[in-house]
């Protein structure tokens, strides 16, 4: 505690934008899904993240 303040820590980052933590959270899903042997199976993610689900789905390639 700080100054009567109780300070909890989210995994955040300083300075992280809402997009960074978005898919951080994502990524470290799929991580503990791979950590819990989970991903040899169909997997269905519920977002509401447009920056994530754009980034996940998006398979158009870019300029060469």
């Amino acid at each position: 505690m700080r100054q009567g303040k109780q300070l909890a820590d989210s995994a955040g980052r300083l300075g992280a934008t809402n997009n960074e933590m978005e898919m951080t959270a994502f990524l470290e899903s799929l991580k503990k899904l791979e950590q819990l042997g989970l991903t040899q199976q169909p997997l269905l993610f519920v977002l509401n993240s447009q920056y994530v689900i754009k980034s996940v789905s998006d398979t158009k390639e870019g300029p060469a």
